[in-house]
């Protein structure tokens, strides 16, 4: 038995970018919100990602920007163009944190970090009387339709006119999001699609030695191609694997090939900035005594962790006798076996979620009038690069305006 029941206009479950924008929306036009978040505080995962810089937005076209989104695109647009990437540095312009465009395109707080925005997000949903509740863990709705929470002083019930679930995936559980809430869904007849990890790193069959040194170093710079997909920049080799932004780019595919045929060949150009023809030049020149690492190092400028990737492949005996040709191709498309992606606990972000198929237009889930859904928690992916807050809050949006409309229709569509 519940021990105290409290009541709320709208109930927002999941204190995170979809969750705090959505309040924002709402209580600004004089509803009374309330938001419920399991952990001691909010927006844990966007101060996370703000030690990296917060990546907003990026500049690119619009429609460049909604490509980003794949398959879901034609889902996502409708948010992106209620709130667009310029709306979105606007918003944050207007709590006092001028925004830059970086070399890259990307969009950052000039202040480079999460925290001074969250402080001001903070003040203005309590100046607007946004009431936020931590320690409430979500368990359901009971018989009588009111929401369920568990808290450290016992569970509690609300009654809400309108509820938007916004629960985030099941990337980095310990900063909130567990995936926790697919079960509540799939007992009231949710079909939810499967959560996998996206923008994450994947396993290598490293040798101990090649792990052992160059575990934490950077193999730059790199093309990588997979899929008919090809991204520059630079990867981190870890004890395990591989991780980084052009990993992030490819995950997906990767992925989804790894879960039908087990492994991915991931296709490495170790000297993106040297012609074939100018390598197979170059490895004309006698080799002398130096050793066949020492000089394909010396002879192409090879980094240590391109070397020793070379000297990972099991044929490595036979490299010294290999003609030019060979080599050179070698060295423009290094084959990496990839044989899993790693845990989606340690994935920037998830796939899979609530199916599209689930929900209206309005974002309010077919099956329960009144219950609203954005954010992670939706099939949805997208890169790094500023996509996934920019959709994470364009929705919360696009879902608070649907939640105005319903609540002025009466609580009907």
């Amino acid at each position: 038995m519940a021990d105290k029941t409290q009541h709320s206009q709208v109930a927002i479950i999941g204190g995170g970018p979809a969750g705090l924008m959505a309040a924002e929306y709402l209580s600004a036009r004089g509803h009374d919100v309330c938001v419920y978040e399991r952990k001691p505080s909010v927006g844990r995962k966007f101060l996370m990602a703000g030690r990296g810089g917060l990546n907003l937005t990026h500049s690119e076209t619009l429609e460049n920007f909604l490509k980003k989104y794949g398959a879901r695109e034609r889902d996502i647009a409708p948010m992106i163009h209620g709130f667009t990437p310029q709306d979105l540095r606007d918003w944050c312009e207007n709590l006092g944190q001028e925004t830059f465009i970086g070399t890259s395109g990307r969009v950052f707080p000039r202040a480079f970090k999460a925290s001074p925005l969250m402080r001001a997000w903070l003040a203005r949903l309590e100046n607007q009387g946004v009431r936020i509740f931590t320690g409430h863990d979500w368990a359901g709705w009971d018989d009588d339709g009111a929401l369920v929470f568990q808290t450290a002083s016992g569970s509690v019930r609300v009654k809400a006119k309108a509820t938007l679930l916004a629960l985030g995936g099941a990337s980095w559980p310990r900063l909130g999001a567990d995936g926790g809430w697919v079960d509540i869904l799939r007992v009231r007849g949710m079909d939810i699609a499967p959560l996998r990890p996206s923008n994450c790193g994947f396993a290598a069959d490293w040798s101990d030695i090649f792990a052992a040194r160059f575990a934490g170093h950077p193999l730059k710079p790199v093309t990588l191609s997979f899929a008919g997909q090809t991204v520059q920049g630079e990867l981190m080799i870890t004890a395990a694997g591989i991780e980084g932004g052009v990993v992030y780019a490819l995950s997906a595919r990767l992925r989804d090939a790894i879960a039908v045929d087990g492994v991915a060949s991931l296709l490495v150009d170790l000297k993106p900035d040297m012609p074939r023809d100018a390598i197979i030049a170059r490895l004309q020149k006698p080799r002398g005594r130096l050793s066949f690492s020492n000089y394909v190092r010396k002879t192409l400028n090879l980094s240590d962790v391109a070397v020793g990737l070379l000297m990972e492949r099991p044929d490595r005996s036979v490299l010294a006798n290999l003609p030019a040709e060979k080599l050179a191709d070698l060295i423009k498309a290094y084959p990496l076996r990839l044989q899993a992606p790693f845990a989606i606990e340690r994935a920037i972000s998830s796939a899979g979620g609530l199916r599209f198929e689930d929900i209206d237009e309005n974002l309010m889930l077919c099956a329960m009038p009144g219950v609203f859904a954005a954010g992670e928690m939706l099939d949805w992916e997208a890169p790094t690069g500023g996509y996934l807050l920019q959709a994470c809050m364009a929705g919360g949006v696009q879902a608070a305006k649907s939640i105005v409309t319903y609540l002025q229709a009466g609580g009907q569509h």
